[in-house]
């Protein structure tokens, strides 16, 4: 049997925008394979009134059968020269899903996106749990990168309990 996964985007905002094809094709096959078979749905969640909402930060509401499933967030973080793009997705209690990393734009320090490094986020569910060299082991080579993306998503973690908090998602 052939599996067919359709998602469908509703409102795809500025930094998915700067996401290379490649980087998108990325995002969307590692949502269907989460969500095999079903039809997953991206609702964007404006954040424009949002207090200290990270500035590139997008949130998506991820949605099955019109019924919320998971929090997408695309965010960027600083690596040794450049920057590099990559998601987290959230279970609806905010605990990590899963981590990716969809666009990384230098010669070195390309190991962060490694799933076997990134599992470490894994069932994470606040900020204190990823603390870099304790929760979270650095990588030879990919220190910068290492610290940098650990360090992002403690504050996009931190941001969603705040949103959660005040009833924003």
């Amino acid at each position: 049997m052939k599996k067919i996964v359709l998602i469908i985007v509703i409102g795809f905002g500025c930094l998915s925008a700067d996401l290379p094809s490649g980087a998108i094709k990325k995002m969307d096959k590692t949502i269907q394979a989460l969500w095999e078979n079903q039809v997953v749905k991206k609702e964007i969640i404006d954040l424009s009134t949002q207090q200290n909402a990270p500035a590139h930060l997008q949130l998506n509401k991820l949605l099955v059968n019109n019924k919320p499933v998971a929090f997408l967030a695309l965010s960027r973080a600083k690596s040794r020269v450049d920057f590099f793009d990559y998601m987290i997705i959230y279970n609806l209690d905010l605990s990590i899903k899963t981590i990716q990393v969809l666009a990384y734009r230098e010669d070195y320090g390309g190991e962060i996106a490694s799933n076997r490094w990134l599992k470490q986020f894994t069932g994470k569910k606040n900020a204190e749990e990823m603390k870099f060299g304790q929760d979270i082991q650095g990588i030879s080579g990919a220190t910068v990168s290492a610290r940098s993306l650990t360090t992002d998503v403690q504050e996009v973690s931190k941001f969603m309990y705040q949103l959660n908090s005040k009833g924003a998602i």
